[in-house]
């Protein structure tokens, strides 16, 4: 598993992307578990494939912690404005994809959790 810091080569803006991600996944594992992560996270990755063909032929995952590790190798594979498009229009797409099976009240009170927990490890770690 990669550590908080990033891996080997990667910017602090890669690193908050995938933090983001890890933020994301933490907060709603306890609620959809693992598959249900990993199928929304998979349904997103294909609406968006027209534009980022190379998230759409990502394989089907088993926990979210290796989707996420797989989206960090991707992100890291691409220049890193076409990764910071890619990860709005993925996060975008699986926001909307989460709000149309909850609600978005709902969606919305799980992403800002997700959001301040992230600032609050983020505080501690430059602690």
């Amino acid at each position: 598993m990669m550590t908080s810091k990033g891996g080997p080569g990667r910017s602090e803006e890669h690193t908050q992307l995938i933090q983001s991600w890890r933020h994301l996944a933490d907060q709603l594992g306890p609620l959809i578990g693992d598959s249900g992560f990993c199928a929304l996270y998979g349904r997103a990755c294909r609406l968006v494939g027209p534009e980022f063909k190379w998230l759409a032929e990502t394989p089907p995952c088993k926990t979210r912690d290796s989707q996420i590790t797989a989206l960090d190798e991707l992100l890291a594979s691409v220049a890193p404005d076409h990764a910071q498009a890619a990860h709005a229009a993925l996060l975008k797409t699986f926001t909307e994809l989460l709000a149309s099976l909850i609600g978005q009240a709902l969606a919305r009170r799980l992403l800002d959790a997700a959001a301040r927990d992230g600032e609050e490890k983020n505080a501690q770690e430059h602690k």
